[in-house]
């Protein structure tokens, strides 16, 4: 799939589990980009890739050194592990920031309007993500990467970014969660395609698809293009809408009852 197919695959499935989360309304818009750039974090194994051409030679480097560790395009980065791998990462730099906070502000956390160092790896994956997800959708051309990075350090002096979702019985940083799901997204829209996912690897390369032969699509092609892209617009914004009305919906059985 097209990087813009994949950051909206990605925003989609986010704000459709938005909900199920018990995601704040106001922490809706961040979850909604950030779910779009994690949908594109996958191709980091791609030199090419919308990801890869964020921030120049930096991530190009990157990006060579995961397609050699990952064994190629659409291999390690579109596995199992490799989600856990990203997930991880985003988790890791969610606890750091939270523990800093926590040291900084004698055991209450990562506070909303505070400043540590503790928020720099944060501040860097989120500026990857917002800056790709911009570039992906074609919104703020040359300025796409500074304002991801004025995002970025938004969301992290607000403590957006570390604010706990519930993912089954565990409470994680939203950071964490918000990427796992954007790659999932990711596996899941290339697995429509005739390359499908090896999401096994490596114990096995075989590689899963959600289609059947016949009905699978071509990058870049009419359906992707005329079909799948116009699905995906609506979808996110009936997701967007069935998002930011559940609060609304809870408060009035509350009134009703009471």
């Amino acid at each position: 799939m097209l990087g813009r197919d994949h950051a909206l695959t990605g925003a989609v499935l986010f704000t459709a589990l938005a909900p199920a989360l018990h995601m704040p309304l106001a922490d809706l818009p961040a979850g909604v980009v950030l779910g779009a750039g994690a949908g594109v974090l996958p191709d980091m194994d791609h030199p090419d890739s919308t990801i890869a051409d964020s921030f120049g030679l930096v991530t190009e480097a990157f990006s060579r050194f995961t397609n050699k560790v990952s064994g190629g395009h659409r291999h390690g980065t579109h596995s199992i592990i490799g989600v856990a791998v990203f997930a991880a990462v985003a988790w890791g730099c969610g606890v750091l920031q939270q523990h800093v906070g926590a040291v900084r502000h004698f055991g209450h956390g990562a506070l909303a309007g505070s400043v540590s160092w503790g928020m720099i790896p944060a501040v860097i994956v989120l500026t990857l993500l917002y800056a790709s997800a911009l570039r992906a959708l074609k919104i703020g051309g040359h300025f796409a990467d500074l304002i991801g990075f004025i995002a970025a350090a938004v969301t992290c002096y607000l403590g957006t970014d570390v604010a706990s979702v519930t993912v089954w019985k565990w409470k994680i940083p939203f950071i964490a969660a918000a990427v796992a799901i954007g790659c999932i997204a990711h596996i899941a829209g290339d697995e429509l395609t005739h390359g499908g996912c090896p999401v096994l690897w490596p114990v096995s390369q075989h590689e899963f698809h959600l289609l059947p032969k016949s009905m699978q699509i071509t990058t870049a092609k009419m359906t992707e293009n005329k079909v799948i892209f116009p699905l995906l617009v609506v979808l996110l914004i009936v997701a967007v809408v069935y998002a930011a009305g559940v609060p609304l919906l809870h408060l009035g059985h509350g009134t009703a009852s009471g």
